[in-house]
Order: structure tokens, then sequence, then C-alpha cells
């Protein structure tokens, strides 16, 4: 199959995991995202439907993966191939909602959501679609485990109050860690975690988290707060993956297991089994070409044929939330906007990008 792939692109993009297992598994892939010094790309004015049509042939899927990063490409509503999303930060984002409205099918990695999104979708094609690990970057490289506790995730300014970075913080007081606090390349993501007795996470808003996986496939014993969307789902609790309930609790297992090594390599070990037999980027692009391959698959995207005020409108939610300025202008302009009416549709936009 060929599928052209658009993501806002750098190394640690759920879209570069992505991409790199559709290829695993045979399949044909264009890059036509945001690009990056590191990877040519196309930009946000160029529509996806004038770069599908400039491809040698068309392609037999569009597939766009969060996180947005200011990328959502004009034209998806008038490609003629199945198109399909998957929306990872759902739980933090109800602008998502108008996105999906562009697409056939759409996954969610948070299972809770998915009757949510439903039902602002208006069919049936929608799909929970967990997030994974991918072995040769996330797998057990087999290393000392020097680390009493590993983390590695986002400890931007945004989430420096957080309750993450307090119970990293308290982390750091009593045991063996890496350094939270320092930015991580891909390769040596598999590293921090192949060296950890532990993998501590903690989600932002109760989301079964990337680390929950990752750290699981690298061998280490996940240690995760409690949370729904599936979890119990995924994983055996108490078997392959362990559950907190407060910085106490916190605390009290990490010294049980790190006092208990056989316990707490035995439960690693399943977590590792499960993850590399049901949790890769491979299982999941199979379970998109499952559900695009079923009896019944319709091109049902609301926005299709929808007029062209309810899709401009739609881009405006997505466009404003993203900070995509110059794309709202464009938009304004294609409208036949005046001057103080193509104004007056990118404020809310421009207060976003002077306040946030």
């Amino acid at each position: 199959m060929h599928i052209a792939i658009g993501y806002s692109w750098f190394p640690t993009a759920v879209g570069y995991h992505w991409e790199r297992a559709l290829l695993e598994r045979g399949h044909r892939v264009t890059f036509v995202g945001l690009g990056h010094e590191e990877r040519p790309g196309y930009e946000n004015a160029t529509g996806i439907d004038r770069i599908v049509e400039r491809l040698p042939d068309t392609p037999d899927l569009f597939l766009w993966i969060d996180p947005a990063d200011r990328y959502f490409p004009q034209g998806i509503e008038r490609l003629p191939m199945p198109t399909a999303c998957y929306l990872v930060d759902v739980h933090i984002g109800s602008w998502r909602k108008a996105a999906a409205r562009f697409f056939d099918m759409v996954f969610i990695a948070q299972k809770d959501f998915v009757e949510e999104y439903a039902q602002a979708v208006g069919h049936g094609q929608v799909y929970w679609l967990p997030l994974a690990a991918a072995p040769d970057v996330h797998g057990d490289h087999h290393l000392p485990r020097t680390y009493d506790v590993g983390f590695v995730g986002n400890l931007a300014a945004a989430h420096r109050k957080t309750t993450r970075a307090q119970r990293l913080s308290l982390l750091t007081q009593s045991y063996q860690t890496n350094d939270f606090y320092r930015h991580y390349p891909p390769a040596e993501v598999g590293d921090v975690y192949s060296r950890s007795r532990i993998v501590f996470n903690t989600s932002i808003a109760g989301d079964v988290t990337m680390r929950v996986f990752e750290g699981a496939a690298a061998g280490a014993l996940v240690l995760t707060d409690a949370v729904a969307n599936g979890l119990d789902e995924l994983f055996e609790i108490g078997k392959e993956i362990v559950v907190y309930q407060d910085e106490a609790d916190l605390l009290r297992l990490i010294d049980h297991y790190l006092a208990n090594e056989e316990e707490r390599a035995a439960i690693a070990a399943a977590g590792q089994r499960r993850t590399l037999a049901e949790h890769t980027y491979a299982h999941r692009v199979e379970q998109v070409w499952h559900a695009m391959s079923a009896p019944g698959f319709q091109r049902t995207a609301p926005l299709r044929n929808a007029p062209d005020a309810d899709v401009r409108e739609a881009r405006h939610t997505i466009y404003t939330r993203l900070h995509m300025l110059d794309t709202l202008l464009d938009d304004a302009r294609a409208a036949g906007y005046n001057p103080a009416r193509r104004l007056w549709s990118v404020l809310p936009c421009l207060a976003r990008r002077l306040l946030v």
C-alpha cells in the first residue's frame, strides 16, 4: 500500500515512528508533511491536494498524525483517496474534534475519548489506537541498570509547576536517577530506560503515555500513576506493570521493588513480553490496515462534501488553536474578506500568539 504521511517532523515525533513502522511492514511511504532543517518537506501554505496531484501516482491513503505543532494542511477534504488521522493529545485539546471531521477514519490514542469523538464526527469509523513502542529504539540495550529510577519527558517551563515536576523532584532526593532535566535525542532514550531498574511515569491529564510502552519494551519495571483510558486492558496491573496512588505510595513501591530484585525483574519481563507481542508501532500499523480493509468501509468524512463556509469554520478553529496566523490570513483572503473582516477573523489567533 502507498501511504502519504503528513506530520510535523522532528526526531522524537510519533509520526516518525509510524513512518518507520510502515516501511518495516512493506508499505511504500511518501512524506508530505511539514519540513525541518533535518528533513525536507512542505509548507503549510501548500495544499495537500496539490501536493498529491504532483506525485507520480496517487497514494492509497493519506495519514495525518498528531501532535500538530502548527501543521494542518489545507485541501484534505478534496483528496481523492481515503484519509485517516491519529489523534494523540485528545486529553488536552478539544480543537481536535474539528480536525477529526476532515477524515474518513479517526484513530484515538486515549480510549475514554472515543465515544466523544465519534459523536463529534458523526460516523462510526472512530477507533481506539493506543500509543506504542519502537523496539529498535526502546528495546533492551542490555546495559548495566545503574539508575534506580529513569525518566525521559517534557519538563519545559509550562510543566515546571505540575505534579509531574514535583514528583520528579522528590525522586531525585532519594534515588539514583538520570538527569530528568536534559534533552535526550532518540538514540539515547532507549539507553536511559535500559539503564533503569524502574521507569517512572506520571500522566498530565489521566492519559496513557508513550513512556509506559517504551519503559516496558526496554525491560524496566514501569511504575505509573493509576489512570483510566484502557490501561488495565493493555497491561495486567501488578503482574506486567505497577501503579501507585499518591506520593507516599510511589516511594513505598520504589523502595519495595528496589529491595526485591527478583520480583521486580519478573514483572518487568512480563511487561516487556506483552509490549513486544502487542504494543509496537508495527502492531498499530496493522490495526489501521484492518480498519481500512473492513467490509463496509466508506469515505465518510463529514467535510468532504460540506459547504465552503463549514470547511472554513473548522479550519479557523484549528488554525487559531495552532497559532497558524499566516494560514488564517491566506484563508481569509481566499474567502474574499475585506481588510477589516480579515483582521477580525485573525484576532483570536493573534491574541494567542501574544499571550500564550
